[in-house]
């Protein structure tokens, strides 16, 4: 894998939300930040295509 430049960042969330996040995170066997990072990815794609038009 190719070496990252990585920062943290803080969230501010309610107890009920992190959990909601963790829950989905696990579900795709990720970590929470790989499930961020996705669907990061995911929204810039989406607006490419959508520029695209």
């Amino acid at each position: 894998m190719a070496e990252r430049n990585l920062v943290n960042i803080t969230i501010t969330m309610t107890k009920e939300e992190r959990k909601a996040l963790k829950l989905m995170a696990l579900e795709e066997d990720i970590s929470v930040s790989a499930l961020l990072r996705k669907w990061l990815q995911e929204k810039l794609e989406l607006e490419k295509k959508e520029a695209e038009k």
